[in-house]
């Protein structure tokens, strides 16, 4: 075989590799965090539209996500809030921190680090 048809050869093999490569890439990495962003971007949505009728600012609402949804920082308060849909009771997590705050049982605590 001709030498310069063996440097072609090779040359186009290496870009079909580089395609190959490129695509295996784009499938395992970049798929699974468009779905991860759609998720979250579904969430955000949701959680803009419970929002829309909180009784507080949600601007000094902070998410927390489990097992309470968030803290709500009042001027003379702070609030620990749980979103509920319909009559879906609270877990049995989420009964025990509201007896825990009902009786009084919270401390602040400051972790120095250096």
């Amino acid at each position: 075989m001709d030498p310069l048809m063996t440097v072609w050869v090779f040359f186009i093999g290496c870009i079909i590799g580089v395609i190959f490569g490129v695509m295996l890439s784009y499938r395992t990495a970049v798929t699974p965090m468009r779905h991860t962003v759609e998720q979250l971007t579904s969430q955000d949505q949701q959680y803009h539209e419970k929002m829309k009728y909180y009784p507080y600012d949600p601007e000094r609402f902070r998410f927390l996500g489990g097992p309470v949804d968030g803290i709500q920082f009042e001027d003379d308060s702070v609030l620990f809030v749980c979103f509920k849909e319909g009559n879906v009771p609270c877990t049995k997590e989420q009964e025990r921190i509201k007896n825990i705050l009902e009786n009084g049982n919270v401390r602040w605590f400051e972790f120095m680090t250096k």
